[in-house]
């Protein structure tokens, strides 16, 4: 079956944070959203209908997740789609992954104690640090003209640290869209383990993978109390982002204890989402064949993004096309300008909101980053919009 990923959509009016939240981020209003990561791709219909027949049941009282067709379906999906076999004993439903997260952090390190990031980051990962009182911890990334690299040497240094406890990895990372090596992971993995490092792997954007060495998964590197918990879900992937269905993998069994009693005694989070429980059934059964065209959609509006880029502004801008995620991060450096001058113009002549380099970054950002899971037409529309932004910073028509 051919799906059709080039419908435009129009989600204005729906309570949808990229369109209705953007007075929270930006000076400016009813901007054409390229920033926050969701898809102005529909969730596909196979999962629609399932969810409303499970409607149709007519109760929704509490629910028991560990059930085996839920289990199954995770470990089938990791078996299929990226040769890793996961043990159903070592999946749990989760509320959320960045709540997940979270609780690793504040149950391996205390405040004022360091954790450890790759930087340029998911801007979450540094609100989540800072607002635990932690102190973020980075090991930059190396920019080449074949994409970004691990900083070895650098990594260790800072994962030695007698204050750096946790490890939060973006897999594949965003907002680079780089692709984790195997051999990266071993040596992440190994370095971690040398210094008392516990590893939370964010892998939330994995089936967008689309490098010839595939996706390679933290779980891959699981032994029994391994200090290493991966947490993911099909919010990306299927747009259900606001579904909340996501679950960890771990055989770490201390911190599965403390987790799920936490969640029942001290945060009563314990009941699951009924339809997050289906909603994972029903994709992992069916979408491979979706997942893929959507893959093969975003990866021709990369090309897009980088031919217009290379032809028609290489003097004000700069693009590694990335082997991942549908989220691309470009560079403003050639053109001169401060971020403040690109954002202006790009809000006000525009008239589209990018996601913003210095909520990913430490330092001064040169950079910012566009969603492409969107149709043809309207990421054309919104290369024009970032060329029309451009002139008029060079035309000297933004104050």
């Amino acid at each position: 079956m051919k799906y059709n990923f080039d419908e435009v959509i129009d989600r204005r009016g729906t309570a949808t944070v990229a369109y209705d939240g953007q007075q929270k981020v930006y000076d400016y209003e009813n901007l054409e959203p390229f920033w926050i990561a969701d898809m102005d791709i529909k969730t596909p219909e196979f999962i629609i209908e399932h969810l409303k027949n499970k409607l149709n049941q007519a109760h929704f009282g509490y629910l028991v997740w560990k059930q085996d067709e839920y289990l199954n379906a995770i470990k089938n999906w990791y078996k299929k789609r990226f040769s890793v076999n996961v043990q159903k004993n070592d999946i749990y439903y989760v509320p959320s992954i960045l709540f997940t997260v979270t609780e690793v952090i504040r149950e391996f390190t205390k405040e004022g104690e360091g954790v450890l990031i790759h930087t340029p980051s998911y801007n979450a990962f540094l609100n989540l640090i800072e607002g635990n009182k932690r102190e973020v911890v980075e090991s930059p990334l190396i920019q080449t003209d074949e994409g970004y690299k691990l900083d070895v040497e650098q990594f260790e240094k800072v994962a030695s640290r007698e204050d750096v406890k946790v490890l939060v990895f973006c897999n594949p990372h965003n907002p680079t869209g780089k692709v984790w090596t195997k051999e990266e992971c071993e040596q992440i993995k190994e370095i971690c383990e040398r210094h008392d490092v516990f590893i939370v792997s964010d892998e939330i954007h994995m089936d967008f993978v689309r490098s010839e060495n595939g996706f390679y998964s933290m779980a891959n590197l699981m032994q029994l109390d391994s200090p290493i918990l991966v947490v993911t879900g099909l919010g990306k992937t299927f747009n259900l982002a606001s579904l909340a269905s996501s679950y960890m993998i771990t055989k770490h069994r201390y911190f599965t204890m403390q987790f799920n009693r936490k969640l029942g005694t001290y945060y009563g989070l314990a009941a699951a989402n009924t339809l997050a429980v289906e909603a994972v059934k029903v994709a992992y059964n069916q979408a491979e064949e979706w997942v893929d065209q959507l893959n093969d959609h975003i990866e021709r509006n990369m090309g897009i993004l980088k031919e217009f880029v290379d032809n028609e502004m290489s003097d004000q801008l700069s693009f590694i096309k990335p082997e991942s995620t549908y989220l691309a991060w470009i560079d403003f450096s050639n053109s001169g300008y401060s971020e403040e001058k690109v954002q202006k113009a790009l809000q006000s002549v525009g008239k589209i909101a990018t996601g913003i380099g210095n909520s990913y970054e430490l330092d001064e950002s040169h950079h910012f980053r566009l969603n492409v899971a969107c149709s043809e037409d309207k990421l054309i529309g919104g290369l024009e919009a970032i060329k029309q932004s451009f002139n008029a910073l060079d035309n000297d028509e933004i104050e």
